[in-house]
């Protein structure tokens, strides 16, 4: 079952600016670190001047998002917290454990540094500036296939080198190392534990597999040439 995606005000984001904001945070929630992330959560209110853009949005779940109402998290914590040591003052509706809540304004901090990460943003534009959304349905199928997608990678592809600066292609030799001009299909016999050892090695290494099979390809070739030169002795 696809989670809901509440769209309202931040509806007319863009469609690459959704996803590179849901998929923050491993995809959780900013607030109670647990629950997907369905919605934009604009963490300075707009009602106090906080402005409709995407470095004010932080991902949550729509239970935290409708339980925030209009503060900042700053706010937010500071009632919550007023509430765990005066439960009967009513300065909350219902309590949050004190270990969560107490996480929140580090939580914001380190998800609004995520988000702002100018090699993270181009890439998601780069990737998915194109994709369209009219609904809320239609955004889910695309931000399952973002999902799936990052979950590809052993570790995020925007830290990867580039073959090249182009702000209308990716070039990060993780995931479009197709685009370097010396680039050609081969085809490798490896089984499945194999392949897998050799994707981590060559993403720790923060190459491209097309880069180390070339690597090995031309390692191969100077050894036959050096094994001819010795026969021809």
């Amino acid at each position: 079952m696809v989670d809901k995606i509440r769209r309202g005000e931040r509806g007319k984001q863009k469609t690459w600016q959704w996803l590179m904001v849901l998929t923050a945070q491993r995809g959780l929630c900013t607030y109670c670190g647990r629950s997907p992330a369905t919605t934009l959560d604009h963490e300075k209110p707009v009602t106090e001047g906080g402005a409709d853009i995407w470095w004010n949005f932080v991902p949550a779940c729509d239970d935290c998002n409708r339980w925030k109402k209009g503060r900042t998290a700053k706010r937010w914590v500071a009632n919550l917290d007023l509430h765990h040591r005066y439960p009967k003052a009513g300065f909350a509706t219902r309590a949050m454990r004190p270990e969560v809540y107490t996480g929140i304004t580090r939580r914001v901090e380190r998800v609004q540094r995520e988000i702002a990460d100018t090699d993270r943003r181009e890439w998601f534009r780069l990737h998915y500036g194109s994709e369209r959304h009219r609904n809320k349905t239609e955004l889910s199928e695309i931000l399952t296939r973002c999902k799936e997608e990052l979950r590809g990678y052993p570790h995020h592809p925007w830290r990867t080198p580039k073959l090249g600066a182009s702000r209308r292609v990716c070039t990060r030799l993780m995931c479009c190392g197709y685009h370097h001009p010396k680039a050609k299909w081969v085809t490798a016999f490896l089984e499945g534990g194999e392949y897998d050892a050799f994707r981590r090695a060559v993403f720790n290494e923060r190459a491209h597999e097309g880069d180390v099979l070339g690597r090995l390809i031309r390692d191969y070739l100077a050894g036959k040439g050096r094994d001819r030169d010795g026969g021809a002795a």
